[in-house]
C-alpha cells in the first residue's frame, strides 16, 4: 500500500455491496427473473438474521446457486463499472 493512502485528493474507496445496491435488492430481483415461485419464501428468509445462510441453502436444494453466483458476479461489474463512470475512474480490461 501507498504510504499516502489516506489521501482523500488521490484515492477513493471503492464502495461496499450494499453501497452499490447488492444486497437484498439483487437478490430479490434474482428471485423474480429465476425463482418466482419461491420469492415470497425469498423474501421472508431476507427479512430475519442469517439471510444468505439460508438462502444459499434454498439455491442448493434448486439446483440454482451457480446461476446465482453469475447473475451476482455481472451486476457487481455492471455496478463497479458504473461507479467507475460516475467517479471518472477509467477501467480497462
Amino acid at each position: 500500500m501507498p504510504d499516502d493512502v489516506e489521501d482523500d485528493e488521490k484515492y477513493i474507496a471503492v464502495p461496499d455491496k450494499r453501497e452499490l445496491d447488492l444486497g437484498k435488492p439483487l437478490v430479490l430481483d434474482f428471485a423474480r427473473e429465476f425463482l418466482p415461485g419461491d420469492f415470497d419464501e425469498i423474501r421472508y428468509i431476507f427479512s430475519k438474521r442469517g439471510a444468505y445462510q439460508k438462502f444459499k441453502a434454498l439455491l442448493i436444494r434448486r439446483r440454482a446457486l451457480d446461476r446465482w453466483y453469475d447473475f451476482e458476479n455481472k451486476a457487481t461489474e455492471q455496478a463497479l463499472r458504473r461507479w467507475c463512470e460516475d467517479n471518472e475512474i477509467s477501467v480497462t480490461d
